[in-house]
């Protein structure tokens, strides 16, 4: 005997969830992304030349630009373009407060300025325009410095997730083959 569409739906909504059904969306959205990022078009080198200029931008102080910087830097370098739109992402507003914090204590270190606000010890024109290109310039050096050494670790991991991801795809091309 065949169930109303009634009785399936009150099935239905009578089955609890399974307490870790959300618990797998994140793995399988990173699982995804990495899946269509590996399948990118071009070499393992340009892709990985791609996602360095991408990671190098991403801690660069200028948010709001940078995949505008990104892939013309790209396209220019004839690098993967998608790769260096993609890892620019690796500055977002959850990220972005910590990275450029970190950028600005090693470029207030590298410069000798310091790491407390003076603006806030004597408000005037003068101290804030003072203290804002200390700031600055603190954001561009230590962005700087922290970009390549984050755009060549960049290069390299992406490089062997590739080469690795496309080793096993052939081997598990040849092996259906055979």
């Amino acid at each position: 005997m065949k169930k109303s569409l009634q009785d399936q739906d009150d099935a239905t909504e009578s089955q609890p969830e399974s307490p870790n059904a959300s618990a797998g969306r994140p793995r399988r959205l990173a699982r995804y992304l990495y899946d269509r990022f590996i399948r990118l078009h071009g070499s393992p080198e340009e892709i990985a030349w791609g996602a360095a200029v991408g990671f190098f931008v991403a801690v660069s102080p200028t948010m709001g630009f940078q995949t505008c910087l990104a892939v013309p830097i790209a396209a220019f370098f004839k690098i993967n373009k998608v790769a260096a739109a993609a890892t620019v992402w690796l500055t977002n507003p959850v990220t972005a407060p910590f990275i450029y914090g970190f950028n600005y204590m090693i470029g207030a270190k590298l410069l000798g300025y310091p790491l407390n606000a003076v603006f806030f010890s004597s408000p005037s024109r003068e101290t804030f325009w003072h203290a804002s290109t200390g700031v600055l310039m603190s954001l561009i050096v230590g962005g700087a410095l922290i970009g390549v050494v984050v755009g060549l670790a960049g290069y390299f991991l992406t490089l062997w997730m590739v080469r690795t991801a496309r080793e096993k795809t052939r081997r598990i091309r040849r092996k259906k083959e055979q």
